[in-house]
């Protein structure tokens, strides 16, 4: 029996594409949108292979939190147009099974998928490249040495910031916050101004090294 495939992308012709890929292969499509709200996840099996097509990497880590909120045995690979070590970091702390970027041969890609539908994490070849560098994240934090009094966040920029420790997306902090995503972006973009960072991995970073803690529910 063809293993079940649901294709995610909010791009109506690259779904079609990718729904055509998959279906000359030994994958049986069960399901296509543009989101993973559009999806009749009672009708799809037991670890049914759910694939996120493209988008910024917030739409990617939403996409997978998504996918597992709706069906949390399901097999979730993201295929990214470029590779994003922090986008991959976070989609597999979500529970994605693969992550992989589309500069490759339908037969790779098909592989690729194969392996995840068995349960296996797929990961891009790019990764090897960032492996190889000579980099320890604690050179990173090292120079980070602003003072968390220095710092001057606020109670609530306090908040979001140990939800980037925790690994959350903007929409995840949204829903734990009770904030919009807009709302959240602020937040965010004021605190990597205040701590004089480039991206929220490094705030995380400088968060960690100082041991900045405060009380945060799980969602």
């Amino acid at each position: 029996m063809p293993e079940e495939v649901v294709v995610i992308s909010r791009n109506a012709i690259a779904r079609e594409g990718l729904c055509r890929i998959i279906s000359d292969s030994d994958f049986s499509v069960v399901g296509s949108a543009a989101g993973p709200d559009s999806i009749d996840w009672s009708h799809c099996p037991e670890d049914v292979l759910a694939i996120i097509d493209g988008g910024p990497g917030e739409t990617q880590i939403a996409g997978v939190e998504d996918v597992m909120f709706n069906r949390s045995d399901a097999r979730c690979v993201v295929l990214a147009e470029k590779f994003d070590m922090e986008v991959m970091v976070a989609c597999f702390q979500r529970r994605a099974h693969g992550y992989l970027v589309k500069d490759m041969p339908c037969t790779p890609l098909l592989v690729a998928l194969r392996l995840a539908s068995l349960g296996e994490r797929v990961f891009p070849s790019n990764l090897v490249d960032v492996l190889a560098r000579p980099f320890s994240p604690l050179d990173e934090i090292a120079e980070l040495s602003l003072d968390p009094e220095e710092a001057n966040l606020s109670p609530r920029e306090m908040e979001v910031l140990c939800c980037l420790m925790a690994g959350y997306s903007n929409k995840l902090i949204a829903r734990q916050l009770e904030l919009t995503e807009a709302t959240v972006k602020v937040h965010v973009k004021a605190i990597l101004r205040k701590l004089k960072v480039g991206n929220r991995t490094q705030a995380a970073m400088w968060g960690t090294a100082r041991r900045v803690s405060i009380a945060i529910a799980h969602p």
